[in-house]
């Protein structure tokens, strides 16, 4: 199903991606993965890395940067050699495995490809067998540092180096490992730097790993993705530093938070929360008011973190309440809706918030939830970062960020989810009803599979039994959405 898609992944030239890549699995593998025409970071990223360049890449969140590399990476390889390759650096282990399900899947038709994920907090005798036939290495800073360190990974056959979120790992926490791995690594290989943001100090320490790099540097004066629209809710609070009204005002946001998920329509949303304790309480009251939600964070073990991750991929929950561990990179492509909690420490960690919807010119809605506090940030980000941001009010429209109908697959996972949601001993209130379309062609499409009506509360209606839908277009002033009961 073609989506709309929103201008800053648009290109002017009509290109499609066999002028950019001749290798026809790959071009097969891109159009399995809905990858019709290449984005600007894509069109102006690719000649240059398949010449052999060493690049160094700036492009919003969102827009396509790991398809970038993903390509550059698999034209490259010798699919005979079983040996390591091409190394892949990020920066959170959550990324790492992202990143190798995104070039799997664009790698789906090439034969005798075989690319895995190395990460800390499992295992590294599972890691091994492995490393026997990796042909591209993808992994976090600490866990390939060991690898390289022990000898359990070969070196010499790597021609591709890739930082993926390289502010990041530019940063002093990562920086000495970098470097260790960089001087591992044979002196003539290919270097790719990716990342949202870039300072002058950032272009210096990069300086370390290239060699005469080529530049792209894709933005504009508007640094958030064009399709998202941002919005914050003032939460009545008390100006003071006690402990227990601070409690209070949690307790008021937890309540917002369950409003805001019965008034706004989304297919899954992601809640940001500074304070790993409360990312669980909120998750517990949000499934106790009938929303399947699941926090991740840092202090979860590797296993259960990837359990997280993959139930929010395969639409097993609704909400994920989450810590600054996904803020970047992370891409669930059914998310719609991020909220703001807590209001994060800097400006660069908002903007790499809400562009956890909207992702690849799609639409999504950004709401903060904030006290009398932290107005200031909200303030700071308008006058000095150029974020449109406006009070959250039933005026508003949310046809923009509504996207088609629910795939097969999709309501499969749902009445999954559904069934699940019941095996849970709380005391659950009426849940809203899952939103689909601005449109009003539901009684246009009887032989449609994806037309199929679904309550939250579990029960699903027939096809054929329209006589009871009940519109709430009253609830909307705009009166562009449809909800059937």
């Amino acid at each position: 199903m073609s989506v709309e898609r929103t201008k800053d992944i648009q290109i002017d030239e009509d290109i499609n991606f066999e002028v950019l890549i001749s290798n026809p699995n790959i071009l097969k593998g891109l159009s399995k993965a809905g990858y019709e025409r290449p984005s600007p970071i894509q069109l102006k990223a690719i000649p240059p890395g398949k010449l052999g360049l060493d690049v160094i890449a700036q492009a919003k969140s969102g827009t396509g940067k790991t398809i970038v590399f993903g390509i550059i990476a698999l034209g490259m390889l010798d699919l005979n050699n079983p040996k390591p390759q091409v190394l892949i650096l990020a920066p959170t282990r959550e990324i790492a495995v992202q990143t190798k399900e995104v070039i799997c899947n664009i790698g789906r038709y090439m034969k005798n490809l075989s690319c895995h994920v190395f990460i800390g907090g499992l295992p590294i005798s599972e890691d091994l067998p492995k490393l026997k036939k990796c042909q591209i290495v993808i992994g976090s800073p600490g866990r390939i540092g060991m690898l390289l360190s022990n000898q359990n990974m070969s070196n010499k056959n790597v021609k591709l180096l890739v930082l993926d979120e390289a502010d990041k790992l530019m940063e002093n926490n990562f920086f000495s490992q970098i470097k260790k791995i960089n001087d591992k690594l044979p002196v003539n290989k290919q270097v790719l730097a990716f990342s949202a943001t870039y300072d002058k100090p950032l272009l210096k320490v990069l300086d370390h790993f290239v060699r005469n790099p080529h530049h792209i540097m894709l933005t504009d004066d508007t640094p958030c993705l064009e399709g998202v629209l941002q919005y914050y809710q003032i939460v009545e609070s008390p100006e003071t530093n006690n402990i227990i009204e601070k409690f209070k005002i949690y307790e008021e946001k937890f309540k917002n938070m369950a409003d805001i998920l019965g008034r706004v329509p989304f297919y899954q949303c992601i809640v940001f929360i500074n304070h790993r304790g409360r990312a669980v309480d909120l998750a517990n009251y949000l499934t106790s008011q009938g929303w399947m939600a699941l926090n991740i964070s840092g202090g979860l073990d590797q296993q259960a973190r990837l359990e997280t991750m993959s139930k929010a991929r395969n639409f097993q929950i609704r909400v994920l309440v989450c810590s600054d561990l996904i803020a970047r990179g992370i891409d669930i492509e059914r998310v719609n809706l991020v909220v703001n909690l807590d209001m994060p420490k800097d400006a660069e960690t908002y903007l790499h918030r809400v562009g956890r919807t909207g992702r690849y010119g799609t639409h999504g809605l950004a709401i903060s939830l904030v006290d009398i506090n932290e107005m200031n940030f909200i303030e700071s980000l308008k006058e000095n970062h150029q974020v449109e941001i406006e009070p959250f009010t039933d005026m508003i429209s949310f046809k923009h960020h509504q996207r088609p109908l629910l795939t097969e697959t999709d309501i499969k996972a749902y009445d999954k989810l559904l069934d699940e949601r019941d095996t849970i001993k709380t005391q659950m209130l009426e849940i809203p009803p899952v939103i689909f379309s601005s449109n009003d062609n539901y009684e246009k499409k009887e032989s449609s599979s994806n037309d199929k009506i679904i309550r939250m509360d579990g029960k699903k209606k027939n096809q054929k039994n329209r006589k009871n839908k009940t519109s709430t277009n009253d609830y909307y002033p705009e009166g562009n959405i449809n909800i059937y009961l």
